[in-house]
């Protein structure tokens, strides 16, 4: 075979391995860590490191984050603002303009003036605390904390916190989540029940009221008239006209108010959504991560469909939720999908799909990083670490941490059928501004051993142990073009890994190989 230059293409597919390593999809890779099609450098959708995490306030929040949300609250002037709220060790504090407080209320008279003692010490409304684990709701301008014993509820003007006591009926009890449609309190969790307060009073819960009644409380399944409805998993509202409804494996849409000839109709009997917060709602459609992968559908249960099936990684598969937790955001500046798995054990990988691309790339964020929580908040993606920190998705590091990349780019045939390749020369080309890259080459007997060698090293990398046994030559990269590197290697096929704690861009790489004879495996 004469000597021949074949170029390595960033892979702008993702990560793919669902096909044989030997015919993979032109531009995918079997590994990759903290990269994207779309760099960090100048936004260029020529391959790079991923973004890193900024702190959204300079301050720790508490020692244990259990949720975060937002909220527009009107205020006195007109108008409104978004408010952040996070719920840390057992209180709510509320972020608003760079400042972090835990609200406090205040006895008024009826002309709203603030009551004082003798001493004129302003007079508070007794406020409980609550439970250091909950999931937020919020609605009528009030913070909802949903736990499976009670329904915390604070008034985010007032900070007046207490539990939801009902006015008729009785609260729903063994509650994991909620949410607020049209009006209405929605909660569920821990039995097979949605269960709905009545319209405009999230303390009337008489699921007995008269049926003329279109405003009442009423408690529903997700199934049809003759069957028993599975446990509910996560509910959507959208438009105040439609909420998607979800058992683990099956989909619904809820259209209307059910006392009002609204109606209930079964979107898909084998996709459901594993968890209360594996989703995310971007303008009017939903993305979600199911037991066999990740799907959108339209808000009103319309256009459901998979999300690049062929290429959806094995991790994202029958995730056992008992002992993961996920929960998906939106990068609207970055159009991504981030889909977090958190575990009690750490070193987790998480997943980003771009849209721009419609590829999937694994992302790892040390352990204090790895989010508790998260939400959308003033256009930014905000992720509420371990470390009682609230950081959003930008910035050049990971908040001082230098981002540890790697990229697999091959498999290459390095000679004919049944021989064996040398490769001669590598000439690299990384964009200007780029950090040191460093660069090795893993062989294997086939391409298969290849790719799976290269998958072994890094994550040798990662751990902090050897990987030198996986490495057939290496060396470093600087900006622009590199000076021509020779490795002289020989094998049957070949990987080139690329890896940099810098921010870095891809621009081109190519390889210049030539026959070495016959192979000689057995």
């Amino acid at each position: 075979m004469p000597a021949q230059t074949i170029e390595l293409r960033f892979p702008e597919k993702g990560v793919i391995r669902r096909s044989s390593a030997r015919h993979a999809p032109e531009g995918s890779s079997s590994w990759c860590v903290n990269a994207r099609l779309e760099d960090n450098l100048d936004r260029r959708l020529r391959g790079g490191s991923r973004p890193g995490l900024t702190k959204f306030y300079d301050f720790v929040l508490g020692a244990v984050i259990a949720d975060i949300s937002s909220i527009n609250v009107s205020s006195a002037a007109g108008g409104a603002s978004e408010v952040l709220f996070v719920l840390a060790d057992g209180v709510i504090k509320t972020l608003e303009g760079g400042i972090a407080t835990g609200q406090v209320a205040y006895l008024t008279d009826e002309s709203g003036n603030i009551l004082t003692d003798e001493s004129a010490n302003r007079l508070t409304v007794s406020s409980g605390l609550i439970p250091t684990s909950a999931f937020l709701v919020t609605g009528q301008q009030h913070v909802f904390g949903v736990t499976t014993t009670a329904i915390a509820k604070m008034d985010v003007k007032t900070g007046q916190t207490d539990n939801l006591l009902a006015s008729a009926g009785t609260v729903p009890t063994n509650c994991t989540f909620g949410a607020v449609y049209r009006d209405r309190l929605c909660l569920s969790g821990q039995d097979n029940a949605i269960y709905m307060s009545k319209q405009g009073d999230y303390t009337d819960w008489d699921f007995g009221e008269h049926f003329e009644n279109q405003q009442r409380a009423v408690p529903f399944q997700l199934s049809l008239s003759a069957d028993v409805g599975a446990l509910p998993t996560a509910m959507i509202p959208c438009l105040d006209a439609y909420m998607i409804c979800a058992s683990a494996r099956t989909l619904w849409v809820l259209n209307g108010d059910p006392t009002a000839d609204g109606s209930l109709k079964r979107v898909s009997e084998t996709v459901g959504i594993i968890g209360s917060k594996a989703w995310v709602k971007v303008d009017t459609s939903i993305v979600f991560l199911s037991e066999d992968g990740l799907y959108q559908v339209n808000a009103d249960g319309s256009d459901l469909k998979p999300l690049t099936p062929d290429a959806l990684p094995d991790e994202l598969r029958n995730i056992d939720v008992s002992t993961t937790t996920v929960r998906l955001g939106w990068d609207q500046d970055r159009q991504a999908f981030h889909i977090y798995l958190r575990t009690t054990g750490g070193s987790d990988t998480h997943w980003m799909y771009e849209m721009v691309s419609q590829s999937f790339w694994p992302m790892r964020y040390q352990n204090n990083h790895s989010p508790l929580a998260l939400c959308q908040c003033g256009g930014n993606l905000l992720l509420a670490g371990n470390d009682g920190y609230v950081r959003k998705v930008t910035g050049d590091d990971d908040d001082g941490s230098k981002i540890e990349s790697h990229v697999l780019l091959g498999p290459v045939k390095l000679g004919e059928l049944d021989a064996e390749g040398l490769v001669n020369a590598l000439r690299v080309v990384l964009a200007n501004g780029s950090g040191t890259v460093n660069w090795r080459l893993i062989v294997g007997d086939s391409a298969d051993t290849a790719t799976d060698n290269g998958k072994l090293a890094i994550e040798a990398f990662q751990a902090g142990n050897s990987y030198t046994a996986y490495v057939a030559a290496s060396g470093t990269l600087t900006a622009g073009r590199s000076t021509t590197k020779r490795p002289r290697v020989r094998g049957n096929w070949a990987c080139l890994w690329l890896q940099s704690t810098s921010q870095w861009a891809f621009e081109g790489v190519t390889m210049q190989i030539s026959s070495a004879g016959k192979w000689r495996g057995t």
